[in-house]
């Protein structure tokens, strides 16, 4: 008699169990990185007509988290800047809706490119440092784009 019992105690401690460990499972899909959040997504700031113009693409990779086209006035065609080529790119933080990264210049210089989302706009804060000092803060805002970047007119190089 008592048999069937603890069986149906086991039973039930399994799909307790399991409810448990499927809930704590949903919970860590819901937590994406900022890459994984924003992957694909394409932001700008300014206009052609205004003299400056960038767009951003945020990556999943963190060797490779953005790409960038700035707008040539003078060419009429936009700079593309890649940071994965020179190796010289870290992730330091890659949160929900916060992303901090590291990109080196030389030996001496770094900046420090601090993303956030906030509805359709991209806070960008970028810190300089030379010689591991803070030398300029920039601040600025992207708003979320749907132009079709892959039709831009890209400068030859």
């Amino acid at each position: 008699m008592k048999t069937p019992i603890l069986r149906i105690k086991a039973f039930a401690l399994l799909v307790i169990i399991a409810i448990f460990f499927s809930a704590f499972n949903l919970k860590e899909k819901r937590d994406k990185s900022f890459l994984e959040t924003y992957k694909g997504t394409l932001w700008k700031y300014g206009e052609p007509k205004d003299g400056l113009t960038i767009y951003a693409q945020i990556n999943l990779s963190e060797s490779d988290p953005f790409e960038i086209w700035l707008y040539d006035v003078i060419d009429d065609c936009y700079l593309y800047e890649r940071f994965s080529k020179s190796g010289s790119t870290k992730v330091l933080e890659n949160r929900k809706n916060r992303v901090k990264i590291k990109i080196v210049e030389s030996s001496a210089e770094y900046g420090i490119f601090t993303l956030t989302i906030e509805g359709n706009e991209l806070k960008v804060e970028l810190d300089s440092f030379i010689n591991g000092k803070l030398f300029k803060e920039e601040q600025f805002t992207l708003n979320r784009s749907n132009d079709k970047i892959e039709q831009l007119s890209v400068c030859e190089k």
